[in-house]
């Protein structure tokens, strides 16, 4: 089992090292502007010392970033979502890829839609917005009573809180990404879903 002191330790050394190289500044640099010796802050970069929370406290504040920041563990910057892992809806036509579960809750889908094939959606809840981007074929999309004609290539920001379809043209199937954005509440619907 990894030493919780240890991991976090290695956290704050990648993380102070970056917040300072982002800003251009070398360890005298930030030395001077946080009144933190140089040899204080290298000790804390290479993981030879772990700092009090007033010297991390003064770190923190010159780099105009929280002490939360600077001990962030690497899973909470990312995470990947296998593509093996993708949830699976409307009998394959689309794939939810990502979603966040933190607000403003967002969701990352995949369309592929054959030839001639329709999607119906009801409304999201309201303030929900949808961008989306055709890679390949040709798509109408009704929001409310509206009409927009895409082709490949072509993006869109719409509505997500009216009802929507999306409907493939042409000969060729569609293939299109699209990103879904909460104003509040995600989707009831859709709540339970967690790829990977």
């Amino acid at each position: 089992m990894t030493d919780p002191a240890e991991a976090v330790g290695h956290t704050l050394a990648a993380n102070l090292r970056a917040a300072r190289q982002d800003r251009g500044w070398r360890l005298e640099e930030l030395a001077t502007r946080s009144g933190v010796s140089r040899g204080m802050l290298q000790q804390i970069e290479t993981m030879r010392t772990n700092p009090s929370i007033a010297t991390l406290a003064r770190i923190s504040a010159t780099l105009g970033v929280s002490i939360g920041e600077l001990v962030e563990p690497p899973e909470e910057l990312g995470r990947v979502s296998r593509a093996a892992d993708a949830v699976v809806r409307s009998e394959g036509r689309t794939r939810l890829l990502i979603n966040d579960s933190q607000p403003p809750f967002t969701e990352l889908w995949e369309f592929r839609l054959p030839a001639g094939d329709k999607i119906s959606t009801p409304a999201h809840p309201p303030g929900t917005r949808e961008l989306l981007q055709l890679h390949s074929g040709r798509v109408t999309v009704t929001v409310g009573g509206a009409l927009f004609q895409l082709a490949a290539g072509d993006a869109l920001r719409m509505r997500g809180d009216r009802p929507h379809a999306y409907s493939s043209q042409g000969p060729e199937p569609a293939h299109l990404t699209m990103v879904v954005v909460y104003a509040g509440a995600r989707d009831p619907r859709y709540a339970g879903l967690v790829p990977g």
